[in-house]
């Protein structure tokens, strides 16, 4: 690792946890919330995390790129080559509710992929770290994925809703699916070998998908697109075709499913 990124991964480290203190500050205090253009919550907690990873990444790297959820589009990002994309909270409404399934999510991209990440926990006292060809940690601890090669049995983070009606062409074999709020979380969670895949096939938000990706990667898993396809970051859409995150073995099986989707 070059210098100028080890210097990088501890900024992303420490920023990231202090963002999770700062989030957690505001947890289970009966929140307020207001709805967004698209339809999406948010509170005061997602502006002062958003404020607080503005003031230490942009002016620390000035030159860096910025993609976050809760800020305005800068569309300077696209022609920097390192671009920090963030959620200040990834799983809003389960915050809202004082649940524990929400996470805050940064990564650095560069030339289109991500080289670091760090994903907060604060609830469950859990912190993600990744930094690409150097492993992925959960709390210090070297992960993995799973080794299932089968999808029979499978837990599967995806939403049950997710597995039904007449979108499949064919029948799920019996699995175990496990809604989680946090898109970021269910990366994770496949990074750390809880779940043996996610997916979802419609275009995803960059940052819901960046800093769990890399996590999966480093853990020896596959991660991809819906289509199979490998990612690139910092688009000018900001979004990805969907993705699909498991462990190698498992990957192609899903795969081929993925072209039953209608």
């Amino acid at each position: 690792m070059t210098d100028d990124l080890a210097r990088d991964f501890d900024l992303v480290r420490e920023t990231a946890r202090e963002a999770g203190n700062l989030a957690l500050s505001y947890w289970g205090q009966g929140i307020r919330s207001e709805t967004k253009a698209d339809g999406t919550a948010i509170t005061e907690a997602d502006r002062a995390v958003d404020a607080l990873f503005a003031q230490k990444l942009r002016e620390a790297r000035p030159d860096y790129g910025w993609l976050s959820e809760e800020s305005a589009e800068h569309e300077s990002r696209l022609s920097a080559r390192c671009v920090f994309v963030l959620d200040p909270i990834d799983g809003t409404q389960s915050f809202i509710q004082a649940r524990d399934d929400w996470t805050v999510a940064l990564s650095l991209v560069e030339d289109g992929e991500v080289v670091l990440s760090a994903v907060v926990n604060p609830v469950r006292g859990e912190f993600y770290e990744a930094r690409r060809g150097g492993g992925a940690f959960l709390n210090g601890q070297p992960i993995s994925v799973g080794t299932r090669d089968a999808l029979a049995g499978s837990t599967l983070m995806v939403s049950p809703w997710h597995l039904k009606g007449s979108r499949w062409t064919r029948p799920w074999p019996e699995v175990n699916p496990v809604h989680i709020c946090s898109m970021t979380y269910r990366l994770c969670l496949v990074a750390s070998g809880v779940g043996d895949a996610s997916f979802a096939l419609p275009p995803k938000w960059e940052w819901d998908v960046a800093p769990g990706s890399l996590l999966v990667a480093e853990a020896g898993g596959t991660v991809t697109d819906a289509n199979g396809k490998a990612f690139r970051f910092n688009n000018q859409s900001a979004k990805v075709p969907g993705y699909l995150a498991a462990g190698p073995l498992l990957h192609p099986l899903l795969a081929e499913r993925m072209g039953d989707a209608l």
